[in-house]
């Protein structure tokens, strides 16, 4: 997170709009990537050692979806 954050101060320094605007795809999947594990484990935690309760956390965690970032031309 640190060096996403690093780029993007830098790219706003040298008013480069194009960088700063590639990397926010980076800084929003860096947010949704720590916010997952946190909220997967509180559910871990509500459900603790009931195999129905896991069973759903195991459908909902493969029915994720990658979605590849849209390319713009520049």
């Amino acid at each position: 997170t640190a060096m996403i954050n690093n780029l993007v101060k830098l790219a706003r320094e040298e008013n480069d709009y194009a960088t700063e605007s590639f990397l926010q795809w980076y800084v929003t999947e860096q947010v949704e990537e720590e916010a997952n594990p946190a909220e997967i484990i509180q559910k871990l935690k509500f459900i603790g050692k009931d195999g129905r309760g896991l069973l759903m956390i195991d459908k909902d965690l493969a029915a994720r979806v990658f979605t590849v970032p849209a390319v713009t031309e520049q």
